[in-house]
């Protein structure tokens, strides 16, 4: 026999209550046992075959009822030797069928065996309910309690002890999970529709691996709260999360929670069951003392879109956000080692086709590049960006700073940001005693990953004596004005157009040709030649203390090659102008270190009869340095003797410095400049 959805299971029933009447009258005694069988039943979602119903005798004023069914197809799941066994039904006092020691046996299921007492009480389809005690899932436990009154079926349940690897069938192909679940709650449903579900979940030691190991989660302690109801087609709820304990890894980020800072999420809103359109109205987070949010959000889950997304978040502790959202992302450059402080509020906007607007608050924040290329000190201010429509004014303030050792005052900028550029208004930074002016300082490609900048700048009164105790050099004297016609950055490569105009030492440096690639990763290279005009040696040779030395240097340094800051190549070319006005005197300890630099080795004036010479004329001087690779070439003034002049001398006594070798070796030349003799100062 075959039973339909509609009308199988009303007969069933009929026909279950019917055999237990002719055991509950006496007259119908003589019999021992009535049985019915059903091939299949069959409703929305569910399947039984090969359904056994036996109703015997009993003691006194009861019947025994077992129903035994082959297979049971639920929720798309399998279950097979099924038996449910009453010894006593009975009629209660109101006219109703009760079971009171009933009990369930599942043979094969997803649980393996399952099994556990049940009881029911049944009036008519419209009014009844049933029990389940102790229901054994493995070593799970269930409690289920299912009321019917009128076409209000209200399901009450507990589960216990529930081990995450008995669902291994449910997970994603090649991940792990583990842990423990314990879950309660209630579910209502009006005429066979859900309408209200609250449930409350715990899961313990909970853990999860993807095959890659780029998505890890160990030994989480995690509860979630559900609570929600339906009118028409339209869910409304709240879903609250915490974790107070555990590890999370999802690539590149990693946190350890602890039960002192848990992590906590509460969604508030509707789910429309026809379009799948999720809006959150109350959408808030935090975790611990960190970082915290709230906003408001719209979906569809269907398409698996974000529609809108209005958040405000407050980033309490820098110093652990830098660590945890932050750092991961730059490992591997110059930003990847810092120390940040200070307190960030702000809000963003997103729908589905990106980012809208976006604004920052900064409060006393610190930064501070670890190995000592830069640093910011209480930075303050206000950023609005927006993709379109009206473009707010920024500002952005700090106390002071330094890049690599040079240190700079404070400054309160104002800006523009919108779509895909940033404009900075005209800005003066103090330095050096001085003062740097920045002008067309922009930055674009902020919406195509391709980020840069480009300025133009002005340097202004800039004190040298500032400037080498800064970078510990011996004092310098005097004031460096600079113009730099304009810089670029783009793709990681910092680019200058036209000429750095350098006025300093009675002369001036030129520097063109400027490219610097990777500024901030492992192995900066720098490219750059400098052409020198007329400059004073008597203030250079004071200033380092080389020995001094009257006259003019001009000259170049050619296809200077630094890679990770350490020169690799260049052509340089250092002489005396022709037609020099200023004098032409030189020291004997500048004659000395310039022997030692051009041969290898020391020759002191003042164990001869010139150590009565204080200092000595001279016609030119010239020296020529050509890397590649590891050797040095050298060369000179030709000297038709054989070697090369770096001093030749004029007038008696007259003195010349004459170098011997063409090569030498990048090291030793390196040797021989760490060997001259500086007052006071250390080449290194």
């Amino acid at each position: 026999m075959v039973a339909d959805a509609d009308t199988g299971l009303t007969c069933l029933y009929r026909r279950l209550i019917c055999c237990a009447l002719l055991f509950l009258f006496p007259a119908a005694r003589a019999v021992d046992e009535l049985q019915l069988q059903v091939q299949s039943i069959a409703g929305e979602g569910w399947t039984l075959e090969g359904l056994d119903v036996a109703v015997g005798a009993s003691p006194g004023d009861t019947a025994s009822v077992r129903v035994d069914a082959s297979r049971m197809q639920l929720a798309g799941q399998q279950f097979g030797q099924i038996r449910l066994f009453c010894p006593e039904v009975a009629w209660d006092d109101d006219s109703a069928l009760t079971c009171g020691k009933g009990r369930l046996d599942i043979g094969t299921s997803l649980f393996k065996a399952m099994t556990g007492s049940l009881s029911w009480r049944y009036v008519d389809t419209g009014n009844w309910w049933l029990k389940l005690n102790d229901l054994r899932l493995s070593r799970a436990r269930l409690q289920l309690e299912l009321t019917s009154v009128g076409s209000r079926l209200q399901a009450d349940f507990k589960l216990q002890n529930f081990h995450l690897a008995l669902l291994k069938r449910f997970f994603p192909p090649d991940w792990t999970f583990s842990g423990i679940a314990g879950i309660q709650g209630r579910v209502v449903l009006m005429q066979g529709a859900p309408v209200s579900v609250r449930a409350s979940m715990r899961l313990k030691n909970f853990s999860y691996s993807s095959e890659d190991g780029l998505q890890v989660g160990e030994a989480l302690n995690l509860r979630l709260n559900l609570d929600g109801t339906r009118q028409a087609k339209i869910w409304g709820g709240k879903l609250d999360l915490r974790v107070d304990k555990g590890q999370l890894y999802t690539d590149p980020f990693f946190t350890e929670i602890a039960e002192d800072a848990p992590f906590e999420l509460s969604l508030q809103g509707k789910l429309d069951g026809d379009t799948q359109r999720m809006g959150i109205s109350a959408l808030s987070f935090s975790y611990g003392g960190l970082f915290s949010g709230q906003g408001s959000l719209d979906a569809n889950l269907s398409a698996r879109q974000l529609q809108d997304l209005d958040l405000k978040f407050q980033l309490s502790d820098l110093s652990q956000a830098y660590g945890m959202l932050f750092q991961p992302l730059v490992i591997g450059n110059a930003l990847d080692d810092m120390t940040v402080n200070g307190q960030v509020q702000g809000q963003l906007q997103l729908t589905g086709a990106g980012l809208q607007a976006f604004s920052l608050k900064l409060q006393q924040v610190d930064v501070e590049q670890n190995a000592g290329l830069f640093g910011l000190k209480k930075i303050s201010g206000d950023v609005h960006w927006k993709r379109s429509g009206a473009k707010p004014r920024s500002r952005l303030s700090w106390q002071g700073g330094h890049l690599f050792r040079i240190a700079f005052g404070a400054v309160d900028a104002g800006f523009t940001a919108h779509a895909g550029s940033i404009i900075m208004e005209p800005l003066t930074l103090p330095l050096l005693g001085g003062r740097l002016q920045l002008a067309d300082l922009s930055l674009d490609g902020l919406l195509d990953d391709s980020l840069g900048w480009q300025a133009r700048a002005e340097l202004e009164n800039i004190q040298l004596e500032a400037l080498s105790h800064s970078l510990g050099w011996p004092v310098l004297e005097g004031s460096l004005q600079a113009s730099i016609p304009r810089l670029h950055y783009h793709d990681a490569l910092l680019r200058m157009d036209g000429k750095l105009l350098v006025d300093v030492f009675g002369g001036r440096v030129v520097v063109e040709g400027l490219k610097l690639e990777d500024p901030l990763g492992v192995a900066p290279v720098l490219e750059t030649s400098v052409r020198l005009d007329n400059l004073d040696l008597e203030q250079i040779t004071q200033v380092f203390d080389f020995g001094r030395i009257q006259g003019s240097l001009e000259g170049y340094v050619r296809n200077l090659q630094l890679v990770a800051w350490q020169v690799t190549a260049f052509d340089a070319n250092l002489r005396s102008p022709k037609k020099d006005k200023r004098p032409h005197r030189i020291s004997q300890r500048a004659i000395d270190n310039l022997t030692e630099l051009g041969n290898g080795a020391s020759v002191s004036l003042s164990a001869t009869m010139l150590r009565f010479f204080e200092d000595f004329a001279y016609d030119r001087l010239a020296l020529k340095v050509r890397l590649r690779g590891a050797v040095a070439e050298l060369d000179g003034v030709p000297n038709p003797e054989g070697g090369y002049y770096i001093v030749k001398g004029a007038r008696l006594p007259r003195i010349d410095v004459i170098g011997r070798n063409h090569k030498v070796a990048w090291k030793d030349l390196l040797s021989r400049i760490r060997d001259i003799r500086f007052d006071d100062m250390i080449v290194e």
